[in-house]
């Protein structure tokens, strides 16, 4: 199949950069009819009506449609198809009540040795979409190494939110007050940014991730390898996702350490209890893979 680079990449590194679009690996394509109203830069080219008496002055233009780009969506992990992530769930999705942090925001993914329940470390993990460095976390607890990845609606299929999204509105809400949440003096402005993003946490990674927050992550690009940095008794992948603000920008996340500063704290508490981020079930993004 020929391979469509990704919209997000191509029109930011063709238009800050000048480089070519590099093929990302381990990719799917979203089937074209998903991409129908994206990118309005793809119209339809049709002829121009020139008055018949003149028609040396016609000028010739292509009728064919260009064909729709294709959104590639990735596994992120090497060596497994959408079909073979859920029976690699070792710790499901069990989302808590609002404002709580208990008991399980995401799903874990272990590579398994064959007929046993021991898991290992060092395969490799990779972006499952294009999207911005929010945040990389080196060795905090209790994510460990970790690297946050924004993706903005915008440069997602139109239908894409509604299939995997159940949005609750968040008036009156209330973090959980056993937390220790700090308070920011100093509100960034992306908090009430009315555009929102698809964010998707990438944790217990081996080693630090050697990106700096805001660069650009391209879907199929190597984040690092299963490890288990952090809160995290064996090998496996933490992935967690949420919609809020877009652009947002961490420093960095840490929580439950007598190590971690209050910045990181605040950050921590915005992105888990505060309300701001909302929470979203992996596998309904997973699953739109399988189709």
């Amino acid at each position: 199949m020929k391979f469509v680079a990704s919209p997000l990449k191509c029109l930011l590194i063709g238009s800050l950069f000048l480089a070519a679009c590099q093929p990302a690996v381990n990719t799917i394509p979203i089937p074209s009819e998903t991409t129908d109203n994206f990118l309005s830069a793809t119209a339809t080219i049709t002829n121009t009506s020139v008055p018949s008496a003149t028609p040396e002055l016609s000028p010739s233009l292509p009728t064919a449609t260009p064909e729709p780009p294709q959104i590639m969506f990735c596994a992120p992990l090497e060596g497994y198809s959408f079909d073979q992530l859920e029976s690699s769930i070792v710790n499901p999705f069990n989302p808590p009540s609002p404002g709580s942090d208990d008991p399980h925001q995401g799903i874990d993914i272990a590579y398994l040795i064959q007929n046993s329940q021991v898991a290992i470390a060092g395969r490799p993990v990779f972006a499952m979409l294009d999207g911005y460095a929010a945040t990389v976390t080196h060795d905090r607890f209790p994510y460990g190494n970790a690297i946050l990845v924004e993706t903005p609606f915008d440069l997602l299929p139109p239908d894409w939110p509604e299939q995997f999204l159940t949005l609750e509105q968040t008036e009156n809400f209330t973090p959980n007050t056993v937390l220790t949440c700090p308070q920011n003096p100093q509100e960034p402005a992306w908090k009430t940014n009315p555009q929102q993003s698809l964010y998707i946490l990438y944790a217990h990674l081996q080693n630090p991730v050697e990106v700096s927050p805001g660069a650009l992550i391209s879907c199929g690009q190597q984040l690092g390898e299963i490890g288990q940095s952090g809160n995290a008794l064996n090998p496996h992948l933490h992935i967690e996702m949420r919609v809020g603000p877009s652009g947002a920008q961490f420093d960095s996340m840490a929580h439950y350490d007598a190590s971690a500063s209050a910045t990181e704290m605040d950050a921590y508490c915005v992105w888990r209890v505060s309300g701001l981020f909302q929470l979203v079930d992996p596998l309904k993004l997973l699953n739109i893979g399988l189709k």
